[in-house]
């Protein structure tokens, strides 16, 4: 399931200023490169991880750095900015709707969110796109990602346990660091299962309101 550049053209209002329909091909280019980045840092995240796992183990003696630490805050740096970078891309998608169904005509207005989006009164077509919002947001795994960027944020670094002394060797977020429940801690689960749930319900979302 994609969406292309083309989709949104055919639905955008004929009449829509040239620089919104400027800035509603830049905002859907955003979501790609937003993608890209948390693959990115996805396999960064392993990567470093590994090499996390090396130095600690002595196994980079030809390496120019073999200091674990280098390691740990390059695998940590990529593991917030792969949840930021998610919850940036789909809190970007209320921003993208409204210049497409143009509920606020202020497109830069900070009251662009959601909430606008689900509250608008808006005809009947759309209230399958209205549904699929409300079930993204009422989701673990929505919630689970707006506590991990908010917290991360926000509040605090989350402390991560690198997990060099457990069997699987899976880093793990600290869970007396969040005030929420989580279904696991496991970093790479988390990433996996937020990324496999949500990324498809985000273009759903965004089909579901293209004319």
């Amino acid at each position: 399931m994609v969406v292309t550049i083309e989709d949104l053209r055919r639905s955008i209002n004929p009449y829509l200023d040239t620089k919104r329909k400027s800035r509603l091909e830049v905002a859907f280019r955003s979501l790609g490169y937003q993608d890209e980045y948390c693959r990115y840092h996805y396999e960064e995240f392993h990567k470093q991880h590994q090499l996390f796992l090396d130095a600690m183990g002595g196994e980079l003696g030809n390496e120019e750095i073999t200091n674990p630490q280098y390691f740990r805050l390059a695998f940590e740096a990529n593991c917030f900015a792969f949840f930021r970078s998610f919850h940036a891309l789909i809190e970007s998608v209320p921003y993208l709707l409204n210049l497409l169904i143009e509920v606020k005509n202020d497109s830069e207005s900070r009251s662009i969110n959601w909430h606008l989006i689900t509250n608008a009164s808006l005809p009947a077509e759309y209230s399958d796109g209205i549904d699929k919002i409300k079930a993204l947001r009422a989701s673990n795994s929505y919630k689970e990602l707006e506590h991990i960027s908010n917290v991360s944020k926000h509040r605090r670094i989350v402390r991560i346990d690198s997990g060099v002394f457990s069997i699987g060797k899976n880093p793990s977020f600290c869970a007396d660091d969040f005030d929420s429940q989580f279904k696991s801690y496991e970093i790479n689960e988390l990433m996996e299962t937020m990324y496999d749930e949500m990324h498809p319900q985000v273009i759903s979302i965004i089909k579901s309101f293209l004319r």
